[in-house]
């Protein structure tokens, strides 16, 4: 299901054109009688029992998955063991610089090598790392287990950066805004090339949420919001990418928990509002997490890596849309006392550019 890229792709033109060259809308398909064919969707699900320790030996039987709270039947079902499947899921991480403060940027490199060096260099996933900056997205080329090798590709890409001065007003702030979610976009279109499962582990505060809008007048800023939504949420489905938001700024921090308010999804442009393109909001719905553990980015990456061993490949023929840009819940029941699913939380039907604009 590759269905992202023309629409991510449009939405940056009219959002983000200054990094990324224009690309045409494809043309509209030529009118036929026969009917479309069904979406495949494709699941990557974890399950943990009570005491958060993964589920292994599951059946199909033992799953019950529903779309927009109907049951569905399983068209595909296989268990990993990703520990016996060297490659089954790819690790990148990623170091947020146009978002992080020079001290906690600083900090952040001492404890990715930190990370680097535990079990002598060895790696349990195929791991690689991407930098996002005022100079655009740095990524390295692969990706290896080699804790040193990838120590070494890092230094090579941070040379001669720097973080972004975050201070200034509105304007400001919306700049920064525009340019992460520029460059998270670029990051799920490589993922989206690369076979399999990947986490995607942000290391940043988040970007800025901007204020939330409130009147008619916002119309325009409103679909905007709603346009890059729909955009990211199915690039995350189509690149099978859980992320992770891990936050370097510790518990202190006054705006750490806010983007839990805005974790219901849009379903309607006139629900949307900046803050529901923040980084935390994507990690929940991508079935990734908010990692949290106060200053300790190691332990940060460490934490969020355990998601990459055993899991479930599900998939199923979603249900019709009755228009375009649908929003799908998506839940998933295991059949076990005490045992949690973890996965993606729902995507975007029949989606559809409704008329992406600048937002000034």
């Amino acid at each position: 299901m590759k269905r992202f890229l023309p629409i991510a792709l449009a939405v940056c033109v009219f959002t983000f054109c200054a990094a990324l060259r224009a690309q045409p809308f494809p043309s509209a398909p030529v009118a036929t009688n026969a009917p479309a064919p069904p979406q495949s969707i494709k699941l990557d699900v974890l399950v943990r029992d009570k005491d958060g320790e993964p589920v292994h030996g599951l059946a199909a039987e033992d799953f019950a998955l529903f779309d927009k709270g109907q049951p569905q039947k399983l068209a595909g079902f296989t268990p990993v063991a990703a520990d016996e499947h060297p490659g089954a899921v790819q690790v990148l991480i990623v170091v947020d610089m146009i978002n992080m403060g020079f001290n906690s940027l600083a900090w952040t490199r001492e404890q990715i090598g930190e990370f680097l060096k535990q079990d002598a260099g060895k790696l349990g996933h195929p791991t690689s790392i991407a930098l996002m900056t005022e100079d655009g997205l740095r990524m390295m080329s692969g990706s290896t287990t080699d804790g040193s090798v990838l120590e070494t590709g890092f230094e090579k890409l941070a040379t001669n950066l720097r973080a972004i001065q975050r201070n200034g007003g509105w304007a400001a702030q919306n700049t920064i805004m525009e340019m992460s979610l520029n460059q998270f976009t670029q990051i799920l279109a490589v993922e989206s090339a690369r076979p399999g499962r990947k986490l995607v582990l942000v290391i940043s505060p988040g970007w800025p949420m901007m204020p939330r809008l409130g009147s008619q007048e916002d119309l325009r800023a409103a679909q905007w919001v709603f346009n890059v939504d729909v955009s990211l949420t199915d690039a995350i489905l189509d690149a099978r990418t859980s992320v992770y938001q891990l936050n370097p700024f510790g518990v202190g921090s006054r705006t750490l928990y806010y983007y839990q308010s805005f974790l219901k999804p849009v379903s309607k442009v006139n629900q949307a509002e900046y803050p529901f393109l923040a980084l935390g909001v994507f990690a929940v719905h991508s079935g990734g997490r908010v990692v949290i553990k106060g200053h300790d980015v190691a332990g940060e990456i460490s934490d969020a890596v355990r998601d990459a061993g055993s899991y479930y490949e599900l998939s199923y023929d979603a249900p019709p849309a009755d228009g375009p840009n649908e929003y799908h819940d998506i839940s998933v029941r295991v059949n076990q006392p005490g045992a949690k699913a973890q996965t993606l939380k729902g995507y975007y039907a029949a989606p559809e550019n409704v008329g992406a604009k600048p937002k000034n």
